[in-house]
């Protein structure tokens, strides 16, 4: 007869992960600085500042993804009152590609015409989402969740449809680019931050619902 599977309350995997969550997120900002002054003073300036454009872009793109995938655990482990060595071992798995992403993101911003920093930054930002997807399909579900947590078949799927979507995006746009399709692959990402307030506004709202 196999033994019941060890349960574990959730503070301190949320504790770890809101450490994770923060240093990725600070770690982000740091790649981002002004080169050695040009000579010319202030009328030097515009021009780099400019020319940091897509770093810019990159990082806020980046930052919105990210906290947006905080807002998801956050709001995923509300209803979740105990976890077991399984969701455990995923969060640790969803937290290792997290720390990736300033790695994968420095990467992309110090060569962004590289269809290789591209799509190694679309698979770590895939890697992250998908992992996010089966953590909410693991945990969400008895005997996890709270004794009085309403969850709704509609407020698990939309929880579990968020991340996977948008980790299907950046997938598809990792692969694109391997095949050479690299602007429509850039384009592709466009899609994922109005997709993942979608589903947030879905999930929030019908969470006050129940």
């Amino acid at each position: 007869m196999s033994r019941p599977a060890e349960l574990f309350r959730p503070e301190r995997l949320l504790a770890f992960s809101d450490g994770v969550y923060a240093v990725a997120i600070t770690l982000l900002v740091i790649d981002i600085r002004l080169p050695p002054a040009a000579e010319g003073g202030e009328a030097a300036l515009l021009p780099v500042l400019t020319a940091m454009a897509p770093k810019l872009v990159l990082f806020a793109f980046t930052f919105l993804v990210l906290g947006m995938s905080w807002l998801g655990h956050h709001r995923k482990f509300t209803y979740v009152e105990r976890v077991d060595g399984r969701i455990l071992w995923l969060n640790l798995l969803y937290l290792m590609a997290l720390c990736l992403i300033p790695f994968a993101s420095s990467a992309l911003g110090e060569r962004g015409e590289s269809r290789i920093a591209f799509m190694l930054y679309a698979a770590v930002m895939a890697a992250v989402e998908i992992l996010s997807a089966l953590l909410s399909l693991t945990a969400l579900r008895p005997p996890f969740l709270r004794e009085d947590a309403r969850m709704t078949p509609d407020l698990r799927r939309d929880m579990v449809l968020s991340p996977l979507l948008a980790g299907g995006l950046f997938l598809v746009a990792a692969c694109l680019a391997a095949a050479g399709w690299e602007r429509p692959a850039r384009w592709l990402l466009l899609g994922i931050v109005p997709i993942m307030a979608w589903f947030g506004a879905q999930t929030g709202r019908g969470a006050g619902d129940a």
